[in-house]
């Protein structure tokens, strides 16, 4: 199974050889194809997104509190989050991440840290709102499992949770199962050109609602919504879904809040 260690030198390398690519895989903007600005305008969008579901249910975080973006990359979601909260922190277990994340940073209460280790660097009751998308599906799921309860442990009472998973593969027939090989197999051959070898495993893992309504104990799930975030033109462009699609993975958004 693959390691931290191992998911750091992966994510490393790929920040060296092209970070906003590497967070956001769009096949029209290869080798430093991203426009910077618009790069960072899908993370206000996505932001804006997020905050809109969670005024419809009633669970609005704090904005005098402090704000966690959880697998950052170079700060596209963290500056968004940072517009909104009094204090903002991105964490990441690539140096090379947090490294350009600081050379982009716009905002002197954003902060930025490097954690390759199972705990959080934080201390218990630390966040008012925490946040991770696309993250998560990149860990085994021991390692994912680990994290939510991560979460739970440094959301203050009352704060808000948000984070997506993909919670299952929907295989109907055999074209569809041909097809979920050959997606592993191109995302794989991709990242493994972009980081100059033939070995790493850059695998996307599920999480069931089962397992994760477990992990976030005694927190209360109080919406579940299905995502986009699988979709081949995701883009950074979240969107929710009234289905769940008739075959391929199924992203769904957890929406947590902690007892006050």
């Amino acid at each position: 199974m693959m390691n931290l260690e191992q998911l750091r030198s992966d994510w490393d390398a790929l920040a060296k050889r092209d970070a906003l690519w590497a967070i956001l895989t769009d096949d029209s903007k290869t080798d430093g194809g991203w426009d910077v600005r618009e790069f960072f305008e899908t993370g206000e969008i996505e932001m804006a997104t997020v905050m809109g579901c969670l005024g419809d249910v009633g669970c609005p975080p704090n904005a005098a509190g402090a704000a966690l973006d959880f697998g950052c990359g170079v700060g596209r979601l963290t500056q968004a989050m940072a517009r909104r909260f009094a204090a903002c922190v991105g964490v990441d277990i690539s140096e090379e991440m947090i490294r350009k994340a600081e050379a982009l940073n716009s905002y002197a209460h954003c902060d930025y840290v490097t954690s390759v280790t199972e705990r959080l660097p934080f201390g218990d009751e630390s966040f008012a709102f925490v946040y991770s998308n696309i993250v998560l599906q990149h860990m085994p799921r021991k390692l994912a499992l680990g994290y939510l309860r991560e979460f739970v442990r440094v959301l203050e009472p009352g704060g808000v949770l948000v984070f997506g998973v993909q919670d299952s593969f929907v295989a109907k027939d055999m074209a569809s199962r041909v097809n979920k090989a050959r997606d592993v197999l191109r995302l794989r051959t991709r990242l493994k050109a972009a980081m100059g070898r033939r070995d790493g495993d850059m695998r996307m893992h599920v999480l069931s609602e089962a397992e994760v309504r477990e992990a976030v104990q005694p927190a209360r799930i109080v919406d579940v919504r299905l995502t986009n975030t699988a979709a081949k033109d995701f883009n950074g462009r979240l969107v929710y879904l009234n289905d769940a699609p008739r075959a391929g993975y199924v992203g769904k958004q957890y929406c947590v809040v902690k007892a006050g």
